[in-house]
């Protein structure tokens, strides 16, 4: 009943922009202490262990499945789950293609290097571009880039051409770039002054091409300033961008794409591991039609390239990343947030992003909950929503961008001077 009610509060608050939470207004029973204990134990002797000892054939692919998501989530690997493992890579042109999918994540999360003879063995064999996107991810430090590549002009002759699948467009631009790393600085000036995007909210979430540290939100008024909190300073909280399995972008339950989102209003979700704390909806290209992104701005309901690529600032048409978002959406990514988080942040605590919880592509803050009373102690969504809550309308962008490849969290330093230059641009 506690709970129901508390629900029941949020989304009064959630429908009404001038309303304010604390942390005293949340509750989540699944971070107790007791509760967290049980979903341990229980993923690991059920979820994971007796699914895993099952044989595998197509009735228990599914038991299969629940204990890959598992061991993602909680970071989990024995010699049971190794044989497991190795088991279903044999068996791997049997399975289902959702199985395979799957697999390979895993793998990719949990078992980096460990498979590199089956992977590489498995590439002749694949004609699916997602299944073989990711195979070629998972190679990259141990086969050259040139050689990944020929792999790539090789699947683009047998069976499907990069102008053809967003996936293949997009792993061969990551492959001639290196993977990114040789890239040069994008214009963030250009960026936060960008006149297509006079008189809507904006909000930057700015990031790192390594997704193992925490990324920095700021918010651009329609006014053209970005808001400040109670001192003077501008707003800005962490934000993480990084999935679970650190697969990239246009993959499924890849890291937070780059490039322009829209923002579609706020919500409280039902899954338990997000948490009752307000969250930002946000829809990528194709995924609603142009005239439900742009806001009814636009009001064609076949999405057409150069829709997105208005959005874009000239200094940046040619910097390939900005334009993740939209071939992300093309390749059927969704349902990609900003949220908050009842994820045990212990799962993760030997991790570069601690106490931050990865997700499955969502941008994720900081909550850290009571494991006594249930209740956040600590909650930058919560500072997010509230400083949601001070705008009339939510109609507007939200930008993911990279600033550099540094091996640390981005501060607001790096950018601070982009934006007052923005600022005094007015």
């Amino acid at each position: 009943m506690k709970v129901l009610i508390l629900v029941c509060i949020i989304l009064i608050f959630a429908s009404c922009s001038n309303k304010q939470i604390s942390e005293k207004d949340l509750f989540s029973e699944a971070t107790l202490k007791s509760e967290r204990d049980k979903f341990y134990y229980n993923t690991i002797n059920q979820t994971i262990l007796v699914s895993l000892s099952l044989p595998l054939n197509d009735s228990t692919e599914k038991k299969y499945l629940s204990a890959f998501w598992a061991m993602e989530l909680i970071q989990f690997r024995n010699q049971v789950t190794d044989s497991a493992i190795k088991k279903s890579l044999n068996e791997f042109e049997s399975r289902s293609t959702e199985f395979q999918r799957a697999l390979l994540e895993l793998i990719y999360a949990l078992y980096q290097d460990e498979f590199r003879k089956e992977i590489e063995s498995l590439i002749p064999k694949i004609n699916n571009p997602k299944l073989f996107a990711m195979c070629i991810h998972y190679l990259r430090n141990s086969i050259a880039n040139d050689r990944l590549l020929q792999m790539t002009f090789d699947f683009e002759s047998k069976f499907m051409k990069a102008e053809e699948d967003p996936i293949i467009k997009m792993l061969k631009l990551d492959l001639e770039n290196n993977f990114k790393k040789n890239l040069p600085p994008p214009q963030f000036l250009d960026l936060f002054k960008n006149k297509f995007l006079s008189n809507r909210l904006v909000i930057f979430s700015i990031q790192r091409v390594n997704r193992e540290y925490p990324g920095l939100l700021v918010i651009k008024t329609p006014e053209g300033k970005f808001l400040r909190n109670d001192k003077g300073e501008i707003f800005s909280i962490p934000q993480l961008a990084r999935a679970v399995s650190g697969l990239p972008s246009y993959i499924t339950n890849g890291n937070t794409p780059e490039g322009f989102f829209s923002i579609q209003g706020i919500d409280v979700s039902k899954n338990v591991f997000i948490g009752p704390t307000p969250n930002l909806q946000l829809v990528l290209p194709f995924e609603v039609k142009p005239s439900t992104y742009f806001h009814n701005e636009i009001t064609d309901s076949i999405w057409r390239f150069e829709f997105y690529d208005n959005l874009i600032p000239q200094s940046w048409k040619n910097h390939y990343p900005i334009y993740e978002a939209y071939f992300a959406g093309k390749a059927g990514r969704n349902e990609i947030i900003a949220h908050g988080t009842t994820i045990n942040p212990d799962f993760y605590k030997d991790k570069s992003y601690f106490p931050f919880t990865p997700s499955l592509g969502c941008l994720t803050t900081k909550e850290i909950w009571s494991d006594e009373t249930g209740q956040p102690i600590e909650s930058d969504q919560i500072k997010f929503f509230n400083a949601l809550a001070k705008f009339k309308s939510l109609n507007g962008f939200f930008i993911v961008v990279n600033i550099d490849n540094q091996y640390s969290s981005v501060e607001i330093k790096e950018i601070k001077n982009f934006i007052l230059q923005a600022e005094g641009s007015l």
